[in-house]
């Protein structure tokens, strides 16, 4: 189904090319199409999406509402940046001044410290003020805050927005649910509250409506995945019905291998229902593999971010990342990045340690920022359909089906 131009940089994926050609030729359906939707379903107010292409089908594999990353972008284009987070706050609000930052407590890792630096820096060039703080044991690291009339300030300073970069994994601050200033993303979407199974499910929906629009095979363009209830890795509680879903999981992806002639082994990931970093995430090739964890795959699965207990898990189709970078020495998947419903650039994250279905969100992966320009708004119907150019237009779109997921989820906080 794919071949690999192993004399390129870019290793260059010859895509299925009734999905590809679909989507570059019905660009003005397509962006059509997203506008009617973003006017019911406004976008989050900043998104980052892992994305995985493997030749015969492009999916997001995570959606992230409270991105870091944001110094990995390409610096040539700040003034695209810029540019989407004033048009962000001012659909917001147009006479907002003043943004109070909050941010994770990691005072010794360097690089959210950069990530954090430069996101203030383009809120700053955008013309706000802002100030940054971090929440220290969910509680707000500064002593000099304080709430007055559900109005929170800081000395002088009284912010007109609150903007989280904390996906409050460890629970919602007392005091974040008594101000009345506006807090983007909304709190209850953190991963206190938040699944990736509901995300997926409402991606699903998403991508279905989409897929019919081109009638095309969902499948192509999302990960099949399967969830159950509460699961303990050590006592082996809930196991039964891992297996149970992982079984007819595999047989629903063989399936599809067998409609598109597709030759590889299908994999699953198991990964925490909640939560990021990469972190609760183990690979099964077989059942045998998942009836036979070993004593440290089980226990990886025990903690998740701030030590917090890992009890419930969503099934995930593997997806083989079929592009590599540099001459085939470093496994490459997209990370697309977007403030409100424009999308700004991206990067991809590269591993030479790990091979192509394993997951690259680990210790040794480096950052490459992806030439977007104008690739990713519109299409080059004079060049072939997997030229960059038009690669990065189809990361675009997908992307933007995963933004207009977390769109519908907010949606339903919000009413």
């Amino acid at each position: 189904m794919y071949k690999i131009d192993s004399t390129a940089q870019y290793i260059k994926i010859f895509p299925n090319e009734n999905l590809h050609s679909l989507i570059i030729s019905n660009h003005t359906k397509i962006e059509s199409w997203f506008r009617k939707q973003w006017v019911k379903y406004p976008a989050p107010f900043y998104t980052s999406i892992d994305l995985r292409n493997s030749g015969y089908k492009i999916a997001p594999i995570d959606t992230n509402l409270f991105p870091a990353g944001f110094n990995n972008l390409d610096r040539n284009l700040e003034f695209l940046y810029v540019s989407a987070i004033q048009h962000a706050l001012e659909r917001i609000s147009p006479t907002m001044n003043k943004v109070l930052l909050i941010g994770e407590s990691h005072t010794r890792n360097k690089f959210y410290n950069d990530n954090i630096h430069y996101l203030s820096n383009l809120i700053h060039k955008a013309g706000y003020q802002i100030k940054f703080v971090t929440l220290m044991n969910n509680e707000l690291e500064n002593k000099g805050f304080r709430l007055d009339n559900d109005i929170l300030s800081f000395d002088e300073f009284v912010p007109d927005i609150i903007i989280l970069n904390n996906d409050l994994s460890n629970g919602i601050p007392d005091i974040l649910n008594r101000v009345k200033q506006p807090i983007i993303p909304h709190k209850n979407i953190g991963w206190t509250n938040r699944s990736k199974t509901s995300h997926f499910e409402y991606y699903s929906n998403v991508a279905s409506n989409f897929s019919r629009l081109l009638d095309l095979d969902t499948w192509l363009l999302e990960p099949l995945f399967r969830n159950c209830g509460e699961i303990d890795f050590q006592t082996k509680q809930g196991e039964d019905c891992i297996v149970h879903h992982a079984s007819r999981l595999f047989e629903l992806i063989k399936e599809k291998y067998r409609c598109y002639g597709i030759n590889e082994d299908p994999y699953i990931m198991i990964k925490a229902d909640s939560g990021t970093y990469g972190m609760g995430i183990i690979q099964i090739k077989s059942i045998d593999e998942l009836l036979n964890l070993n004593r440290k795959q089980r226990t990886k699965m025990t903690r998740i971010k701030g030590g917090n207990k890992l009890d419930k898990v969503i099934l995930q189709e593997g997806i083989y990342s079929n592009e590599t970078l540099h001459a085939k020495t470093s496994i490459a998947e997209p990370v697309i990045y977007s403030f409100g419903n424009n999308l700004v650039g991206g990067f991809y994250r590269l591993h030479s340690s790990k091979n192509n279905s394993e997951n690259l969100n680990s210790p040794g992966m480096t950052f490459h920022p992806i030439p977007f320009k104008e690739a990713c708004i519109s299409p080059n119907s004079n060049e072939t359909i997997y030229s960059d150019t038009n690669k990065f237009y189809i990361y675009g779109v997908v992307a933007r089906l995963a933004i207009l997921a977390a769109s519908k989820e907010l949606y339903n906080i919000e009413i």
